[in-house]
């Protein structure tokens, strides 16, 4: 059992690593230029992986309409605004937004599941959220003028898309959960949704609007670490959690590997040998604890 946990933490792991990957080039090239690279990769190895496993028959027409409104809300505007909260305030504030997500889902789980929320569960609720609101306000470090902490433009712009990118995760995740409990296989329901999310997303191409243009040309490096990025953050990053899902407590697993805004912390610290602020380690473990009460109880 404990070498599931740790599949779950290295799932985690991923997540950080193509987390700081995709911060270098959704600055460098923009957020939605990074997207559509992305998703058209992730798309080429969800969809080899589906015919290795054979588990497209999993797929029936009841299920394909809410999978592709699913990967519409949680991919395509949900990964859209991710990375131009990414883009705008790094990879640190935009990893702990983003465990808004958790929160959000056991909401939406209230409404539309039709969950009793415990007591665990808001507290930790409001864990996450106050554990948010602490990394961001206090979470400035003697750091801030290396790329990975540095605003581009304004911060409560970037907090909101990050808020957003959440939102559509947990609405997502609702949307899938029904789905996958009767039958469909998780990887090929996750084709399906990059699929749809990247043909939605290559329609912003021919569109003359500056935020769905690329900052510059296209070179190699950056396909090369748009695939790496890709691939550690969807493709293995996703096939780790299911792993751990399948074969161990799923309240553990999902705690063990939302613990991603901790590793970006340690990683920031390793590779600019600066220590993140005080403020920023309360604010992301006081978010990781809650995430573990929402799950755990």
């Amino acid at each position: 059992m404990i070498n599931y946990y740790l599949i779950a933490i290295l799932a985690a792991l991923c997540w950080s690593v193509s987390s700081l990957i995709s911060a270098d080039i959704t600055r460098s090239i923009g957020a939605l230029a990074f997207n559509r690279i992305r998703l058209f990769f992730v798309s080429l190895m969800l969809i080899a992986y589906t015919f290795y496993l054979d588990t497209w028959l999993s797929i029936n027409t009841e299920f394909l309409i809410t999978i592709i409104f699913s990967g519409i809300i949680g991919i395509f505007l949900g990964d859209t605004f991710l990375f131009i909260a990414l883009e705008k305030i790094g990879p640190r504030r935009n990893n702990i937004l983003f465990s808004l997500a958790a929160p959000f889902t056991v909401i939406l789980n209230i409404f539309f599941l039709k969950q009793i929320m415990s007591f665990n569960q808001l507290f930790g609720c409001f864990a996450v959220f106050l554990g948010v609101i602490i990394a961001i306000a206090y979470g400035d470090t003697s750091n801030k003028n290396h790329k990975w902490e540095k605003i581009e433009g304004s911060i409560y712009t970037g907090i909101i898309f990050g808020i957003f990118a959440a939102f559509c995760q947990a609405i997502g995740l609702i949307m899938m959960k029904p789905i996958l409990n009767a039958g469909a296989d998780p990887i090929a329901s996750a084709s399906i949704r990059t699929i749809i999310s990247f043909i939605f997303l290559s329609l912003t191409f021919f569109f003359n609007v500056e935020i769905f243009k690329s900052k510059k040309s296209i070179d190699l490096k950056t396909i090369y670490q748009s695939i790496i990025s890709g691939f550690l953050g969807m493709a293995l990053g996703m096939s780790l959690l299911l792993i751990a899902l399948k074969n161990a407590d799923a309240g553990i697993v999902a705690t063990l590997s939302s613990t991603s805004p901790i590793m970006i912390l340690f990683l920031i610290w390793i590779l600019t040998k600066k220590i993140p602020s005080f403020g920023a380690w309360i604010g992301t473990i006081l978010a990781i604890f809650g995430t573990g009460l929402i799950f755990i109880y």
